[in-house]
């Protein structure tokens, strides 16, 4: 997805997260879903950012 701030374009990192299925289904005002999981992540994901002109390394995780 091309997405632009300030007149920078720029493309979004988009990341999958693993989930678990399983059989759990949740009930919220008469209206059924699927309960989803995420597993238990541990890697740590750095980004390199720029903030007005400065170099930046931000991790999540």
């Amino acid at each position: 997805m091309h997405l632009s701030y300030r007149g920078i374009c720029y493309q979004s990192q988009t990341t999958q997260l693993p989930v678990l299925y399983n059989s759990q289904k949740g009930n919220y005002r008469g209206i059924p879903y699927n309960i989803h999981q995420v597993k238990n992540t541990t890697s740590q994901q750095c980004f390199q950012l720029k903030y007005r002109g400065v170099n930046y390394k931000s991790c999540i995780g």
